[in-house]
């Protein structure tokens, strides 16, 4: 019998960065839930070093400098228990393709293939919200009056999306009698409105 999605693990997951750019930029922030039903069984969440100099336009928005990340462990040194991490539930991010491809893109200088199931927060909002203005994580955690704190710190955005996820997993399934991961692929891939763009389009979306 199929999971239903609101019994799921989920690894709800959020980075903050050098820069945009996952193949030129480095991960300096991480922080992932491991929940079920909104309730945290586990979680695995530190700064990291990126062997670069941070950007000081990034340090104005998360607060996050040189110093910080000083004596903070590489990407490498934390891979392999991130990697187990990982593989305790379904990748969720507000915006997937952002933070799933940094990750990624970490692994890949590792030469380790990962890839992983993934849910996007902001793909699902844009379906079930198509009249906002916007679908960001602070829009929308205002709207649903869903508390952040330290905004643009990994564990803060990442603690603000697993209750996003909580509310639109009930909501799909209030609205739509969406209760499984292959009732929730069909509700993506059906008509799109004007404000809705895919998600990723590499096998690791498949639910």
């Amino acid at each position: 019998m199929p999971t239903p999605i609101l019994e799921a693990d989920y690894c709800v997951v959020d980075t903050e960065t050098t820069g945009g750019k996952a193949e030129e930029n480095r991960i300096i922030d991480i922080a992932v839930y491991h929940v079920r039903d909104g309730i945290v069984l586990g979680q695995f969440r530190t700064l990291l070093n990126p062997g670069c100099p941070i950007p000081s336009w990034i340090t104005a928005l998360t607060g996050i400098d040189d110093a910080m990340v000083r004596g903070a462990p590489r990407f490498l040194d934390v891979a392999p228990d991130l990697k187990r991490f990982l593989e305790k539930g379904v990748f969720v991010a507000h915006n997937v393709p952002f933070d799933y491809r940094f990750i990624q893109c970490e692994f890949d200088r590792l030469n380790e293939h990962w890839e992983r199931p993934a849910l996007c927060t902001l793909k699902l909002a844009r379906k079930l919200y198509p009249e906002l203005p916007s679908r960001s994580l602070g829009n929308l955690c205002e709207h649903l009056m869903i508390d952040i704190t330290d905004r643009h710190r990994a564990s803060g955005d990442a603690e603000a999306t697993r209750y996003l996820l909580k509310h639109l997993l009930k909501e799909v399934r209030r609205r739509h009698g969406i209760t499984t991961f292959k009732e929730l692929n069909l509700f993506f891939k059906s008509r799109r409105d004007r404000h809705t763009k895919p998600g990723l389009s590499s096998s690791s979306a498949t639910l």
